[in-house]
């Protein structure tokens, strides 16, 4: 049996491992809340409450997704909000991390 060798940089296999397991953590809600920073325009907004599957919400803001992918990961479901907000503002996780670079491009965005 072949093994298949991982080319991947390590915060790119973060990435793929945290991907996997929101997708499958996340299915079954029909609550979630934005817990990233507000979006420009009121595209999205902070704390916001999202009703329906992740798939629909996905669907809903597809546009918002392609300009700013990592907001996918900062939908969490209601029963999870107070764990995710402290995660949120503690530095050194990928959660942080997340809201950072999305308050990162934002900030690139209104440069150009």
């Amino acid at each position: 049996m072949a093994v298949k060798k991982n080319t991947n940089s390590p915060e790119e296999t973060v990435n793929v491992i945290e991907t996997k397991k929101a997708k499958t953590e996340n299915e079954g809600y029909k609550h979630f809340v934005y817990i990233g920073p507000s979006l420009p325009g009121g595209k999205l907004k902070s704390n916001i409450v999202l009703c329906g599957g992740i798939e629909e919400i996905k669907t809903y803001y597809k546009e918002v997704l392609e300009e700013y992918p990592e907001i996918v990961r900062l939908i969490v479901p209601v029963h999870k909000l107070g764990e995710m907000k402290a995660k949120v503002q503690a530095p050194g996780n990928v959660i942080n991390k997340y809201y950072n670079d999305i308050a990162s491009a934002m900030s690139n965005n209104k440069e150009e």
